[in-house]
């Protein structure tokens, strides 16, 4: 791919060397972010651009923000009982995802905000705190101060969630896509998402913005199944502990699951799940790795040290521009599973 610039390089004020070395999650960063812009809809750029900026500014990345308020015309769209209510689902989505209920998409809906304009509103804010997370990885591999910005306490709210290595299901509050109904290109991006996607609450909800979600399962594809950098193992485990720090359960069990098959021992995975992300891991490999990815998931905003996965994981760039993406695209993973609706057992 030849060298250029992205929005992400822009904030980041990092070289796009280093991350063309993952060149189509390069490509599908500013995809998804030019997908999520465009508000033909209910939902116009003005409000998209000014969403965006106010979750930046929650998760303090004061670039990014601005970033997003350049986008918007002048002036900014007047604040109204409707926008205010989609504001809220964004500080929601960005600080406390884990308290979200079915009362939240039911204020939306009261507000009059319809199913395909609350997906798309959140995917906008979730995407932001991935690119927040990336955004302040880049910082750090390229030597640069973190921008520091002082925000809301980010509310972790693990304890006594119902973690489990079982398989799960997943129910949507907001109202799903008939897929006998869907449009040929709806049709043909869930196909190209999972083998099951067809079948899944969670697609059938996200395909209602279809070329964003073909963006964001392309990405989600570059940074989990790419070969050769980080072992695959590593960006499970990493996944694991981003969703026990945020609360997600689902993707908890999918990833706790996908880390035993490749590691042959469910031992731990099992220990996060039972005792957090500070439970014994057993090498230090998976203790740097882990306490990074949770280091980045809860404050994005103050300097990250990358000393212990150079010298106790013995990460080159490469692979921690890896476990940087895993942690980032798990922030917007785990707000979308959070807010848009919940697990729950196969029993």
């Amino acid at each position: 791919m030849s060298e250029t610039h992205d929005v992400i390089d822009t904030v980041a004020g990092t070289p796009a060397a280093l991350r063309t070395y993952r060149d189509k999650a390069y490509v599908h960063t500013q995809g998804t972010h030019d997908a999520l812009l465009p508000g033909t809809d209910g939902l116009p750029r003005a409000e998209r651009a000014a969403l965006a900026a106010h979750a930046a500014e929650l998760d303090g990345a004061p670039a990014l923000a601005a970033h997003y308020r350049a986008l918007g015309p002048a002036p900014a769209p007047a604040p109204s009982g409707r926008f205010t209510a989609l504001r809220r689902h964004a500080e929601l989505l960005v600080l406390a995802p884990s308290k979200a209920g079915p009362k939240d998409i039911a204020a939306l809906t009261e507000a009059g905000w319809s199913a395909p304009e609350v997906v798309a509103a959140s995917q906008l804010v979730a995407f932001v705190t991935y690119q927040t997370r990336l955004a302040a990885g880049l910082r750090a591999l390229g030597g640069l101060p973190a921008e520091g910005a002082e925000v809301p306490a980010y509310e972790v709210a693990s304890e006594g969630r119902p973690f489990t290595l079982d398989a799960l299901e997943w129910d949507a509050w907001v109202e799903t896509v008939d897929v006998d109904r869907a449009t040929p290109e709806q049709l043909a991006v869930l196909e190209e998402s999972l083998p099951t996607a067809k079948t899944s609450p969670y697609y059938l909800a996200l395909v209602h913005d279809v070329t964003a979600l073909r963006e964001r399962s392309r990405l989600y594809n570059a940074i989990m199944y790419a070969p050769r950098g980080l072992d695959r193992r590593d960006r499970e485990i990493a996944a694991l502990a981003v969703s026990h720090v945020n609360g997600c359960v689902y993707c908890a069990s999918v990833h706790a699951r996908r880390f035993t098959q490749l590691n042959k021992d469910a031992g731990p995975a099992q220990a996060i799940l039972d005792d957090g992300p500070d439970a014994e891991l057993g090498t230090a490999r998976r203790r740097a790795v882990v306490d990074f990815a949770v280091r980045l998931t809860r404050e994005p905003g103050p300097p990250l040290d990358l000393t212990a996965l150079r010298t106790d994981a013995g990460l080159d760039d490469t692979e921690i521009l890896d476990l940087v993406h895993v942690v980032a695209v798990f922030a917007w993973a785990n707000r979308l599973m959070l807010t848009l609706g919940e697990p729950r057992t196969t029993d």
